[in-house]
């Protein structure tokens, strides 16, 4: 056992044998379980966890990423480039199944006026990036604008950018030759993301109206897609909590 982790036996936080308790003390601290998520979800740069955890601030989030490297769920690598990127060890990849768990029971039992009133658009642009669907059918470039609503200026306008199968997220205007403007209210766009509203109703009623070419507005709900708990169906509103 290393020292490392020998001291972290010694010097356990519950004062338990249990597995689930020695799991606890470095699963439930804080942000970490959102920054597996990101690394689950194929961050590997430090720039894209940040990305990610947009209110967790660069120093604690390489705290963090130290801790996970302690406990061995994590590792630090040398990139071609030079750059640094972290990679989840088999012990970490093993995690997947505990956080989408997780997010699973939250998607089925809570409320969710909460998660609306703690709107992060950055978070939301960011998982619709990673979850958008290039297709053969779209062109190369395509090039997708979001006009929101209900959120401050400086936060209510980006761009997905599709090029050669891959999804930037850019949020400053750089002379896009936009193919469609997505108009939404942030939250509508939150409700109809997370499967707590049907796209086509919302743009059957004019909540969400997507403008361009009608061979790729037709087929948006096939390359916006959704979050990936968006299938899982929530219990009856008296039952969340």
């Amino acid at each position: 056992m290393t020292a490392s982790k020998s001291s972290r036996a010694e010097g356990s936080l519950y004062g338990q044998y249990c597995p689930l308790a020695m799991s606890a003390e470095f699963l439930c601290t804080r942000w970490t379980l959102l920054i597996l998520r990101e690394l689950l979800f194929g961050s590997t740069s430090f720039n894209d966890i940040s990305r990610g955890v947009p209110r967790m601030s660069r120093s604690l989030l390489s705290s963090r990423l130290k801790e996970l490297i302690e406990v061995g769920v994590l590792e630090k690598r040398e990139g071609g480039s030079g750059q640094s990127c972290y990679q989840l060890t088999p012990a970490g990849m093993a995690l997947e199944s505990v956080v989408l768990s997780m997010a699973g029971w939250g998607q089925k039992w809570l409320k969710v006026g909460p998660s609306l009133e703690a709107l992060d658009v950055g978070l939301l642009m960011w998982d619709i990036r990673r979850n958008v669907k290039p297709m053969a059918a779209l062109p190369n470039p395509f090039i997708v604008e979001f006009c929101l609503s209900g959120v401050p200026e400086n936060q209510s306008r980006h761009w997905l950018v599709f090029k050669d199968d891959v999804v930037d997220l850019c949020h400053i205007d750089h002379g896009f030759d936009v193919d469609v403007v997505i108009e939404v209210e942030a939250r509508k766009l939150t409700r109809v993301w997370m499967g707590w509203e049907n796209m086509q109703a919302a743009i059957d009623r004019g909540e969400m109206q997507l403008k361009g070419r009608r061979e790729y507005t037709q087929i948006a709900c096939q390359w916006l897609g959704c979050s990936r708990v968006a299938k899982i169906s929530k219990v009856p509103e008296a039952m969340r909590i």
